[in-house]
């Protein structure tokens, strides 16, 4: 009988040795410094956070990456958030320092004014949330690969990648254009200047008259404010509502800072103008500006007046410096008469304009209704108001890049407009003008305003007072502005 063979014990299943300790820490010290690279990186791309769609999805797998590196490589879970950390204050430090460009988003932040605020949670509370968020969920992903079972781990991974998948759909989502049924509605992009910048065109027929509006500021944008108060314009024009360099979907433009210039801007404007006449085959096109587009309409106007059959002007501006010396009396007078200690003093410490940066001219326009207050239509209030920045023509890093954008717009732009006095600077312009004024508009403008209009020689001169308007008569009394605009405007110029 033979013996049965006696196989051998299978080998205990024992645990490998642990990795060394110094490759562990080798691992841990390679990842923290891919962590503060990509802060460097980001620093060097986008030291003024992300401002287009393919800036914002780089910037969120670079952070993803990094994270689970992180995430794999460190045992400790205090890397969920000091990973995050790191990244932002080598951001921070690096855009402040080797990478610092020209403009208000670059200065040290400022809590006592309201703009000072915003323009805080525009550059740095934005920036965590696009790079520190997904780079916190990158080192949870990866601490679950490395602690497994794979299934978990792959669930974890899952997760981070629809949250990164989410933030980006929230800032890059396609806006919304609002059709004109056999009419034409898009929003565009043309090269002007060498930069690429945006158009809002609306309008029942591409082969009516071309309106082109231009935005105050410097730094807004009127893309919903004239579809929303204006839209019945589109039935005899079409509407072109223009996206300066640095505003809004045009703020990428604003680097570098170097071309952002007075004449520059005059010459954006004069090249759009030759396009839309170009494009839809028109000699001449109409030309509107509030604010600032009012000052910028009268220097386009001024430049090439062979290119339009009209400007109309509303919030008319004269002399920038001018009407902020006589605010800055205003409101001493108003502190003083209203005994408040407290903004006599920062009166006091700002000194008289021009202020040395935009964050004064700010906590001055908080002061506006104040020194001369007036009633406001709600609709008017709603679409000033923090809902003006949400256009549905606008994604979310559209609206992100206005804020940025109205801050460091005014910090380049509006210093150079302290020598512009049209008083002295236009005499007289070679094309028929319509002035559209608020009875309610501060003194400090409007009584300059006067003065300049009643000087003023013009082929055709017509100046309107809205009789419940401030600054803004297009958007307060709508219906009139629109019904002047064609029956008055309209009728007056088409054939010259």
């Amino acid at each position: 009988m033979s013996a049965t063979p006696v196989l051998p014990a299978p080998p205990e299943n024992k645990p490998g040795p642990p990795a060394p300790q110094g490759d562990a820490q080798t691992r841990a010290v390679i990842a923290w410094l891919v962590v503060a690279l990509s802060g460097v990186l980001s620093a060097a791309a986008v030291p003024r956070g992300p401002v287009t769609g393919t800036q914002v999805i780089g910037l969120l797998t670079v952070a993803t990456v990094a994270g689970g590196l992180t995430g794999w490589c460190v045992r400790s879970r205090w890397a969920i958030v000091a990973a995050p950390a790191l990244h932002v204050a080598v951001w921070e430090l690096c855009r402040a320092t080797v990478f610092r460009l020209d403009g208000p988003t670059f200065a040290p932040p400022r809590f006592d004014v309201t703009m000072g605020v915003l323009l805080f949670f525009a550059v740095h509370v934005m920036y965590v949330g696009v790079a520190a968020g997904p780079m916190l969920l990158g080192v949870i992903g990866g601490r679950a690969w490395r602690r497994g079972p794979a299934r978990t781990a792959a669930v974890w991974s899952g997760v981070v990648l629809l949250g990164v998948a989410a933030l980006g759909d929230a800032l890059i989502r396609p806006e919304t254009v609002h059709p004109v049924p056999g009419g034409v509605a898009t929003v565009t992009k043309v090269r002007l200047g060498g930069a690429d910048q945006w158009v809002s065109i609306r309008g029942d027929s591409a082969d009516n008259p071309v309106l082109l509006h231009l935005s105050g500021g410097p730094g807004s944008s009127d893309v919903g404010w004239v579809r929303t108060f204006n839209k019945p314009l589109e039935k005899n024009f079409t509407v072109v509502v223009w996206e300066q360099r640095g505003v809004g979907k045009s703020y990428p433009a604003l680097d570098p800072t170097t071309g952002l210039t007075l004449d520059q801007l005059v010459s954006d404007g004069i090249e759009l103008t030759s396009w839309l006449a170009r494009r839809f085959d028109e000699p001449k096109i109409y030309l509107t500006g509030n604010s600032w587009g009012s000052t910028l309409g009268v220097l386009m106007a001024q430049r090439r007046p062979d290119l339009f059959h009209a400007f109309v002007g509303t919030g008319q501006m004269v002399s920038q410096r001018e009407t902020d010396r006589q605010l800055y009396h205003q409101l001493v007078s108003y502190a003083v008469r209203t005994h408040d200690r407290e903004l006599r003093r920062k009166l006091s410490t700002l000194g008289e304009p021009p202020y040395h940066d935009v964050l004064g001219y700010a906590m001055v326009m908080q002061y506006y209704d104040l020194i001369e207050p007036y009633r406001h239509i709600p609709a008017f209030d709603a679409a000033r108001g923090l809902s003006g920045f949400f256009p549905d023509e606008y994604t979310l890093l559209d609206t992100w890049n206005e804020v940025r954008g109205f801050a460091d717009m005014g910090g380049l732009v509006y210093p150079q407009l302290q020598d512009v006095d049209f008083r002295r600077d236009v005499p007289q312009l070679e094309v028929p003008v319509y002035f559209m004024q608020g009875r309610h508009e501060l003194t400090a403008r409007s009584s300059l305003a006067d003065e300049w209009m009643a000087q003023l020689h013009a082929p055709i001169k017509r100046v309107y007072t809205f009789a419940d308007s401030g600054h803004n008569p297009d958007a307060e009394e709508p219906e009139r502005y629109n019904d002047l605009l064609v029956t008055t405007v309209l009728t007056e110029t088409s054939q010259r």
